[in-house]
């Protein structure tokens, strides 16, 4: 299990602290899904409570640690900020009430058996986020309700599926704008692949 400390919600609430960075609204949307997803991960992992506890309470200590920062006297934030933060100490309370209630009455929450892959990755992680990128824009991924999943739920599912870590994976999408040629290498590769062997599917070959 990754650090909480890697999800990016804690570091813009830390640069709203000060006057000279500014955090949109967006990237404070969009890390908040991120940790989001981050719990939900979190409560399905085959770990021990007390390890699942000591996340959820390092996380809640982070979390008020910067709470008191922004009420000192002479420290910058944003209401949008505020909000968020306020957000993430609720719902990271409102985990450790679920592990604290799951070990006071055995059986009465079910966790979902955590996926096990025998699949491995072997390019890239760049080429990697082409493809979760791509599906990701394309809107064809949702969850089992039919709402259409997060982009970090999309990569904590390819995580999963390939058996492969993906550290700052919205850092590694921006990279990907960066490329001063082909925005896209992995992607026309599979189409070339995809194409010459379809053709010769289809002579039965």
């Amino acid at each position: 299990m990754k650090p909480f400390t890697e999800c990016r919600i804690f570091n813009y609430l830390s640069l709203a602290s000060s006057p000279k960075q500014t955090v949109s609204d967006e990237e404070f949307s969009s890390s908040y899904t991120e940790y989001e997803q981050y719990l939900y991960d979190l409560a399905i992992e085959s770990v021990s409570v007390s390890e699942r506890l000591r996340h959820l309470l390092h996380s809640k200590v982070e979390l008020i640690s910067l709470k008191k920062l922004f009420t000192r006297t002479g420290h910058f934030h944003t209401a949008v900020a505020e909000f968020y933060l306020d957000k993430c100490l609720l719902l990271v309370e409102a985990e450790i009430e679920l592990v604290n209630f799951g070990v006071q009455y055995p059986g009465t929450i079910t966790t979902p058996s955590s996926f096990l892959s025998s699949l491995h990755w072997k390019g890239s992680l760049v080429n990697l986020m082409e493809l979760i990128s791509s599906l990701d824009y394309s809107g064809l991924i949702t969850d089992e309700s039919g709402k259409r999943l997060s982009f970090a739920g999309i990569v904590s599912a390819f995580e999963k599926l390939f058996n492969v870590a993906i550290p700052k994976p919205y850092d590694l999408r921006a990279d990907l704008a960066r490329r001063k040629k082909n925005y896209s290498v992995l992607l026309p590769k599979l189409k070339e692949t995809f194409e010459k062997n379809i053709a010769a599917c289809g002579n039965g070959k």
